[in-house]
Parts: C-alpha cells; structure tokens; sequence
C-alpha cells in the first residue's frame, strides 16, 4: 500500500513543509529568545528588538479570543526570560547547592505571567484595537513590574536600546520612553504584516527619524570629566564573607587604597556594597579612614542597634551620611509575605542550611550624601535598576551617581553585565555621571550619555584610578518624572472609554485593527494558532 505521502500534490509540499517548521509555540519560543538575545547584544543590534515583539504583538491581535492571546504571550514571555535569566539558577545552585538552583527556576514562569497576563488582558479588553492598545500596556506592565515587595524589573523591552543612538532618549521620559518607542514600532510592523498601509510607515519612519534627531542633537552637552575617583574591588569571595565577617576584609580596601592614593591625588574613593565588616561609625573603621585623607564612599552594615541594614556611609573625617538600602531583593535580602508564608520558609530555610535567616530591614528616607562639594545620590546594588530612585536623588541635590555593588553572587556569568547595562541608563535619565564599584566588578565610570569612560577587568584585585565629573542641570526626566507612564494610562482610559462609549474619532482605521470578533480585515486564518 503505497504511503498516502505520494498522493499529496506537489505544490502541497511547500505549505506543509513550513507549517511543520513553524507551529504555533515554535513561533512563539523563537520570537522570544530572539528579543533575550538583542536585549544582550551590544551596539546596534538592538535596534531589531521591534521585530520578535511584532511577531508577538501580530499573534496577539490575531488570536480568536483570550485564552489563545494567553498561550502566546505566556510561551513568548517564557522562551525570553528562560534564556535572558538562564544564568541565575546555575549561580544559585553554586550557592545554595542543587535545591536552591531548582528552587530559582520558578522565577522563569513567574516572571513570564507577569508579561502574558497583562498582554492577554489587553486582548480581551481592547478587541480589534489590541495592536494600538499594547505599546501603552507595555509601559504601565513595566511599571507594575517595579512595585510591591517581588519588583522585578528585569527585562523590559526599552533596554534593548541602551548601546543604540537612540539611548539619550531616556533624557526625556526614562526606560518607560525607550520600551514606548520599540513596542510602538512593533505593532507598527505588526499592522504592516497584514496589510501595507503608506501611513503608518510615514508615521513611523518620522518617529524614528525625531528620535534619532534627539540622540544626535538633542541630548545635554557632557560636562568634562576633570576629577578622579579611586574605585576599588577587593574580589572577596561572598561565600567567605557569608561564614563570617573579619577585619581582613577592612584592611584589604584600606591596603588597596593607600596604593592607588599613592600613585597621585584624588577627588573621591568609592569602596563596593558591604566592603567593610562593622559601620563607618566604629572607630575601628573611621579612624583608617580618616587618616586617608580623601573623602569616602563606602557600603558597611547599618548602625542602628537591633536591626539588619545595608548601608552606604560618606566620609570625610567624620561620618557625612548614611544612606539605607531601601529596595531589597526579593527572597535574598527579604523574606516576601514573611508571616503568612513562615511555614513554608522554615523547613525550607533548614533545607537550604540558613536556618537563622532573617529578612533584611529597608530603608526609608532618601538622603544625598555630601562629601565637599560632592552630593552624591547613592543606589545599592539591586536599587540601580529602579529609575524612580535615581531620579529622587537628583531632585534632592546629587551631583553625580554612584552604585555599589556586590555582583560576585552572579558568578563569571552574564548576570553582571546585565545588572551594569541596566543601570548606565540611570546616568542617562539624570544627565550624571554615574560611578560604580563592584566588589569582583562591574566596575565603572559612564557618563551623561550612558557612553562608559571607564571600566575595571572583572575578578582582578586592585584599585583603579578613573575620570569624572560632575552635573546640575536638570533634564526633562528628572523634572517631570514619567510622563510616559501617565499618558499611557490616559491613552488607554480614552480608548477603553470609545470602544464601550463609540466614540469614533478614537477609531484607528486600516492595519490597526486587527483581531477579535469585530475584525476589521475579514475573517482571520487561525490555523497556525492551533497547538
């Protein structure tokens, strides 16, 4: 009996052949590693991130109803982030050993349901207009994202054009303007895909071409970078820091320091988050401090009696300030949902040999802390991916950023880099030039427009001599702070409010409508929707 293959005509073959390749998650899978890959990629490869998300927002609009739009976003959002975060539960389990590694695999799909439910949401809401409606969703989901005590801002779109000419744009409305600008053009080519239409590419191209036009021209003029800093990594293992903190660990930064003071004058040393065992109140440690002669801005547990705080300290001869950690990381330093979930981490923690574990106390005033004429707005590690911060600090005074950090819990993985590219945007949105010192790295000097003037090898024990400067000015971000995310909520009320009110002049003829039981193209072909 011959195979029913052979009775298939041959120009069936062609179609059969690509819907094989191509099934509805394949689509989906392929998409989203192809966006956690170009967030990665340095220079101008993120410029292509509009086009996995166009996949995306096309499938999206073309799913017959929700709980199809959920799957995809869902597949999409789990592919991206299995890849983006794949360096996470290996270095948890170097850790934490194997149950602590498989335990971190559950950050995958969480923070995949955090990207489809609201896509899927906006499916179910927004109907035919769901390509117009899911560049603005994006923006408010990314704001979401970075509320509440599991913020996990990780992975929002707008970063895949930090190492672009489109970056100063964060000057004007932050990261939220960045993922506005790509998620945009992603449904802009999303609605091409189903039908040319001449103005959406004008109205596209003319987008592009401002905000290039921005990046060029627009952004402040960098103020020269004519002072020094000593930054300093002491590569001390965190595992070793963890058995128990020793007055080694002081004399290594301090060691560290007086060779690179030695090698010329400097403005400001900058010691990594948790440098010093005991607070730069302890007479142990102000005193060698002093005696350096330099200002200092140095990460050292809190002093205040009965609680656990992660602290900066500034130093001139005395204690300036002290800024708290305020934003911690969730199940590192906190414990969320501590009391109504106490009966899972006990035995867990026990497991995890941390049976004394307790949650970190966060800070809640923001101070700038002065050295000279020096105000710096100071961000611990974790905090550097949180825009509103380093805006607050600039508003209150900062002249020039710094982030402390302790990055080796990432191990020699992509981890660090990740952290560091998130945070050179933070001198981007606030016109300053920001320092960083990581405890094995990233350490580094980036200027106003996110450009790094500087950068330490990672893993080396050294001190390094490195430029900067400082700012006033005040750019667009900082004074009016996310107007981006504001306007997408507004956007979004108007146009809920014209789907159920009529209103037709919030319309959007031609390729914007494209899905739903009101399609405006004809009936859509859902086959490849089928699992």
């Amino acid at each position: 009996m011959k195979s029913v293959l052979y009775r298939l005509p041959f120009p069936a073959w062609p179609a059969r052949f690509r819907n094989l390749l191509r099934p509805g998650w394949l689509g989906d899978v392929l998409s989203g590693a192809a966006l956690a890959l170009l967030l990665f990629l340095p220079a101008a490869a993120g410029i292509l991130a509009p086009l996995p998300l166009a996949a995306l927002h096309r499938r999206l609009a073309r799913s017959p109803n929700s709980r199809m739009a959920f799957r995809h976003a869902f597949t999409f959002a789990l592919a991206f982030f299995a890849l983006h975060l794949a360096w996470l539960p290996l270095s948890m389990a170097g850790i934490l050993g194997p149950l602590g590694g498989a335990l971190t695999v559950l950050v995958l799909p969480a923070a995949a349901l955090t990207w489809a439910a609201p896509l899927a949401l906006t499916r179910w809401v927004f109907g035919a207009r769901t390509l117009l409606a899911l560049p603005f969703m994006w923006v408010i989901l990314e704001a979401l994202r970075a509320k509440g005590p599991l913020a996990f801002p990780w992975g929002a779109p707008g970063y895949a054009l930090t190492d672009t000419p489109l970056a100063p744009l964060a000057s004007l409305g932050g990261v939220s303007l960045l993922t506005l600008l790509v998620t945009v053009t992603a449904s802009a080519l999303a609605a091409l895909g189903s039908r040319r239409h001449p103005g959406v590419v004008l109205a596209l191209l003319a987008v592009w071409s401002v905000a290039l036009l921005w990046g060029w021209r627009g952004a402040p003029a960098v103020p020269p970078p004519t002072r020094t800093a000593v930054l300093v990594q002491g590569a001390i293992d965190p595992r070793v820091k963890a058995q128990g903190r020793t007055l080694e660990e002081l004399n290594v930064y301090l060691g560290l320091t007086r060779r690179a003071l030695g090698r010329g004058p400097a403005d400001l040393v900058v010691w990594p988050e948790t440098a010093s065992p005991l607070p730069a109140s302890d007479p142990r440690v102000l005193g060698p401090l002093r005696n350096l002669g330099v200002p200092v801005l140095l990460g050292a547990p809190g002093d205040v009696p009965g609680q656990a705080r992660n602290s900066a300290y500034g130093v001139d001869g005395r204690v300036t300030g002290r800024q708290d950690k305020r934003v911690l990381v969730p199940f590192g330093e906190s414990l969320p949902f501590a009391k109504a979930l106490g009966f899972l981490y006990t035995p867990l923690l026990s497991r995890l040999g941390m049976p004394g574990y307790i949650s970190a106390t966060p800070g809640r005033a923001l101070n700038v802390l002065p050295l000279r004429d020096l105000r710096a707005g100071v961000s611990i590690c974790y905090e550097s991916v949180f825009p509103a911060l380093s805006r607050q600090t600039v508003r209150a005074g900062a002249n020039l950023l710094v982030v402390m950090s302790n990055d080796a819990w990432f191990g020699r993985g992509p981890g660090a880099e990740q952290h560091f590219r998130l945070g050179r945007l933070r001198a981007i949105e606030t016109g300053r030039y920001l320092l960083r010192a990581g405890n094995d790295g990233v350490s580094a000097v980036v200027d106003p427009w996110g450009r790094v003037v500087f950068r330490a090898p990672r893993g080396e024990r050294a001190a390094y001599r490195a430029p900067f400067g400082v700012a006033s000015t005040l750019t667009p971000f900082v004074r009016y702070g996310d107007w981006t995310l504001a306007g997408s909520v507004v956007f979004l009320l108007a146009l809920l409010h014209g789907r159920f009110r009529g209103m037709k002049k919030l319309e959007v003829p031609g390729p914007w409508l494209i899905g739903g039981e009101d399609h405006a193209l004809g009936r859509a072909d859902h086959a490849e929707d089928r699992y």
